[in-house]
């Protein structure tokens, strides 16, 4: 009981902590950050490796993980607005050609 107790505590320190980053920290970030409040051999002691303590932080705490994911997702691009096409235009009739008059030649008189 006191174990989960203490693993417990650990998830909520963790879960502070990633929210102060912005993001889910992977393992080798987690190694080279100065300020972590746990090394990373009791991370591997309560949860036995990164991958299990990053599902259980999600599963345990869902309010805390939609935060640190939200602060992690950019912010949507706003869509250009399309221009709008031309008005196509109209297609000439190839036979409306044939159906006209054809236009008289002057003779020319020698």
């Amino acid at each position: 009981m006191a174990r989960a107790r203490a693993r417990l505590a650990v998830l909520q320190d963790i879960a502070i902590h990633m929210l102060e980053r912005g993001h889910v920290m992977t393992r080798h970030e987690w190694e080279k950050d100065t300020e972590a409040p746990i090394r990373i051999g009791m991370i591997f002691n309560f949860f036995g490796n990164w991958a299990r303590m990053v599902g259980i932080l999600e599963h345990e705490m869902p309010d805390a993980w939609e935060q640190i994911n939200a602060k992690a997702a950019p912010a949507p691009k706003p869509e250009p607005k399309p221009e709008p096409k031309p008005a196509p235009k109209p297609k000439a009739n190839p036979l409306e050609a044939l159906s006209k008059p054809a236009k008289a030649e002057k003779k020319s008189e020698d």
